[in-house]
Formats: structure tokens, sequence, C-alpha cells
């Protein structure tokens, strides 16, 4: 590969044998004893906006309008190409293409995201899968309200940004797995690509008494998230955060599905470069059914250098359909920092309408969610209604109304949205094939 040689690390020989290797995914020649199909999906998207916002999968998110320019249009043109080709690596082969269009963007618009993937069958237990991905830029988060120092500039246009293989061998009960992940952290087009490699390593298995069993190891790796282009749609968020240097980052164990005298348990802890011994936590949770009513008591063991009360994160959940009330309490058994949610989803099959719902959802100190789908042929109406709750009454946030028509290959919506001061519409179109 063009960018293996800029990696430097101490296990160069080693990361060097795993590309070749791992990336015989993207080189095998076809077989010709299965047969190629193609199939896809084309989605073209068309907002008109009162201000810099948008409807992504029925959320509105909105971004702050481009400084100084004045000629700024409020309307975003999206299309998403999904296209899949199987029978590529005989018939058990499959490679996939995602290519994404926007504008506008800022600071970017255009071809704004192209990845590339593909899975084959190596032998009769292994399995090898590849990523490639290019993007104007790549953000790394190692946690969610933080970013790390390292990301890459906003180019004006694709450059490679991330190439991901996995290796999965499964044999007498457990699977094991490594996988290797090149990032490119370059900020400028001239510049020279910036390569970061991480590797990580996983062990998975069953016992005979089903008690499930994970082990991982990260070099150059941990948890965080990556996003690519604008951070949204398929392949554009990625839970694993590269780091700066090749070494031991994270080891990661766990046991699920462990059953004591009815209480379901599950055990997990976290070793890091960082903090060293992060933890050990023990989760419970027990249900009773009391003449028809349902209480579920879940509660967590925290045992850390740091903690000064072991015990944390302990909810109680009453189900009596079509209510479900939950209570979380603190490590001080405070619900200060904690909350209280309830939801309502009554069963409405007696109506005689198949697939009418209606939902709520409510934090009851913060907001209320209500949801209405209402299906009719050919069309499906559904309705969504934010209420928000500061320190008073609950006043409306943000709602969505929306009409949908699948049909056979095309598929039609149509979205109202309205949150604060922005107004929204967007017409979205489907097209399969």
């Amino acid at each position: 590969m063009c960018f293996a040689g800029v990696v430097s690390v101490k296990g160069t020989r080693i990361v060097l044998i795993f590309i070749l290797f791992s990336f015989l995914v993207f080189i095998r020649v076809p077989s010709t004893c299965g047969e190629t199909t193609l199939e896809g999906e084309l989605t073209t998207g068309l907002s008109l906006a009162s201000s810099n916002c948008k409807v992504v999968q029925g959320s509105i998110v909105c971004s702050e309008e481009p400084s100084g320019d004045v000629d700024f249009v409020p309307y975003f043109f999206e299309q998403l190409l999904d296209l899949k080709v199987s029978g590529f690596f005989g018939p058990i082969g499959e490679v996939r293409s995602i290519s994404e269009f926007y504008h506008p963007y800022t600071p970017f618009s255009g071809l704004t995201f192209q990845g590339f993937t593909a899975e084959t069958l190596v032998g009769e237990i292994a399995t090898v899968s590849g990523e490639l991905i290019f993007a104007p830029n790549i953000i790394i988060y190692t946690s969610s309200d933080k970013r790390t120092d390292s990301f890459g500039g906003n180019f004006p246009g694709l450059a490679f940004r991330r190439y991901k293989s996995t290796v999965e061998f499964s044999l007498v009960g457990l699977t094991a797995a490594a996988t290797l992940i090149l990032d490119n952290w370059q900020d400028e087009p001239e510049d020279r690509p910036e390569i970061k490699p991480g590797l990580i390593f996983k062990v998975t298995g069953e016992m005979d008494n089903e008690v499930e069993v994970g082990l991982e190891t990260r070099l150059g790796a941990k948890g965080g998230v990556t996003c690519f282009g604008n951070c949204l749609g398929p392949l554009k968020l990625q839970q694993i955060a590269i780091q700066d240097d090749t070494r031991f980052e994270e080891f990661l164990f766990s046991a699920d599905n462990i059953f004591f005298k009815e209480v379901d348990l599950r055990l997990s802890g976290k070793f890091s470069s960082d903090n060293g011994f992060n933890g050990l936590t023990l989760s419970g949770t027990r249900a009773w059914d009391l003449d028809g009513y349902g209480i579920t008591l879940s509660s967590s063991l925290i045992v850390s250098p740091t903690a000064f009360v072991p015990f944390t994160g302990t909810t109680v959940t009453w189900t009596a359909d079509p209510l479900v009330f939950s209570v979380s309490f603190d490590e001080s058994y405070k619900l200060k920092n904690a909350s209280q949610s309830l939801q309502f989803n009554p069963d409405l099959s007696e109506v005689g309408i198949e697939g009418l719902s209606f939902g709520s959802q409510a934090l009851l100190d913060q907001q209320l969610n209500l949801n209405l789908t209402v299906p009719t042929d050919p069309v499906e109406f559904t309705a969504g209604l934010r209420f928000e709750n500061e320190n008073g009454p609950y006043n409306f946030n943000s709602g969505v109304l929306s009409a949908r028509l699948d049909g056979d290959p095309f598929g039609f919506q149509a979205i109202l949205a309205f949150r604060e001061n922005s107004r929204i519409i967007k017409i979205e179109t489907e097209f399969e094939f």
C-alpha cells in the first residue's frame, strides 16, 4: 500500500504483514463459481429552512451560519448512493460502496464522503473484512464532550482518512479477531500523509454454563468516537479513537449472562494506560411478577481506587401496561443528578388499524416526548413533539410532522419541522434497484 511506508512504530514488520494479509479482501480475484448481483439504494433530499437547521433521521440539527457570508442560502441538498455487490468474491463475498453528496455544508460541500467495505470467507473458519474511507476531514473524540488534540483539517475535497481490516477466526467455541486501523491525520493537502496505526485483539466465547466471556486488548486505540464528513450517515460515526502513539491503551474484560439465585449479573472491568485499574463493575438485575405487575430492580457495584461509595446506578422499574415508571438513584441514593422517567405505550390493536401507535416518554424534570403514527393507504403519517422543562412548566421545544409513501421501487417522504425560530421543509425520495 502506498501509505504503509510512513507508519513509524516499533512493530512495523508486524503491521506490514497484517496489511498485506488483510488487504487481500480488496484484491482477491472474483470467483467464477458464484453469480454476481448488484443492488442499491439512491436517497435524495432537499431541505429549506428559515435558519441553518436540518432534519436528520427524525431529529432537528442546527449549526451556526457562516460568518461574513451575506449570500448564504439556508438550503441543504443531500444525496446518498448505497451500492452492494454480492458474489464478487464467490457466493459468500460482498462489496459495498457508500457515496454522499452534500451542499451546502461549511466548510466543504460536494462529494463529502466515500466509503468501501468488503467481506469474504477464507477457508472454513476465517472471515476477512475491510473498510476504506475517504472524506475531507477526520475528527477524534475520546469522550462525548472533549475532542482530542489530534484531528485532520477540512480539505476542499476527499482525502484518504481510514483503512480498517479485521481477520476473525472461530474454533472450538471461541472467536478470535484481530483488527488493524490506519488513520490519516493530515491537516493540509500539501502536507505529507500522517498515518496513525492502531491494533485491537479480541477473544469471545461461551462457557459450559452459558456465561459469555470477552477479552479485548487495544494498542494505539481506545474507546471514543471518530467521525468523517458531516458525521452523519452510514460508516461516518465509529466507536473507536486512534491515538498518537502505538502503545498499550486499554484492556477490557467482561463476563455476561451470569445467574445467581434468579439474579442476572454482569461483570466487567478495564485497565488503561491513563488510569491503570479503572475499576471493576458488577451489575445485577432482579425481576418480580406481583399479581400481574412487573417490578425490576437494577443496581451496580463499583470497585475502584477512587470510588468513595461503592454502590451506584440503582434503578427501580415498575411496569403496569401501558405504563412504565423508572426511578434512578446516584451513589448517595438521592435523586439529584439522577432521573425519573415515565413511559406510556398503549396497545391500540383493538382499534382495528394495523400499524397505529402512540407513545410518550418523559424525563420528569427535563423533557416530554410524544409520538403518534397513523397508517393510511398508501400514506403513513407521523407526528413527534418535544416539550422541555426549565424550572417551570413544560414549553414547546420542537416538532416533526411527516408523510411517507412507500412503493416499489420508489419511495417519497415530506417533512415539516419546527424548532424555536426555525421552520424546515424537507422533501426526500428513495429509489431501490
